[in-house]
């Protein structure tokens, strides 16, 4: 099971001192991909989180092999025109505490500006919307499912069309510059 896990990470959020909250604002908000499904498909708890306590806040936890659990896209994000946010921020699990993404880690170090940043995200985001379309074109598949999950559902048809292999194509595009510039 791919799963929200440290990749990328640089192990917590007091490591960057003061920049991190006001940078992880502007960026994460414009961004998301961490929990609506197109980085990761589901995320563990870990050892401190408490899932009572989760699943009163909202996440739908599940259980597998003694592994608890919740699926993306996270119900805790919450989308507006201005950008999303996470409905649960103070409370969230651990994974979601410790996970920083590869461009907010060059923001916050320097070695990439925030503009350049923006402009990945923009770029990961023009190719989600492609494969968004392209599966619209094929046929949808369940919308509460991770993106990765919803296009190999889309893919096992046994009547591929062109639309198949340019859903296949550009998945892989969009796949390469996530495990690139995000994971």
């Amino acid at each position: 099971m791919a799963t929200h896990g440290m990749t990328g990470s640089s192990g917590g959020e007091s490591s960057h001192g003061d920049m991190l909250p006001t940078m992880s604002a502007s960026l994460c908000g414009a961004c998301g991909m961490c929990c609506d499904g197109v980085l990761f498909h589901s995320v563990e708890l870990q050892v401190r989180d408490n899932p009572r306590h989760l699943a009163s806040l909202g996440l739908k936890l599940r259980r597998r092999k003694g592994i608890e659990f919740f699926r993306q896209p996270c119900s805790a994000l919450r989308s507006t025109q201005e950008g999303c946010s996470c409905g649960i921020y103070e409370e969230r699990p651990t994974r979601c505490r410790i996970f920083i993404c590869r461009q907010l880690q060059g923001v916050t170090s320097a070695t990439i500006t925030q503009s350049e940043a923006l402009a990945k995200v923009v770029e990961a985001r023009r190719l989600i919307s492609a494969v968004h379309e392209l599966m619209d074109q094929i046929g949808e598949t369940n919308p509460r499912r991770g993106l990765a999950h919803r296009v190999a559902h889309s893919l096992t048809t046994p009547e591929r069309t062109e639309l198949h292999d340019c859903l296949e194509k550009t998945m892989r595009q969009l796949e390469a510059l996530l495990d690139k510039d995000f994971r």
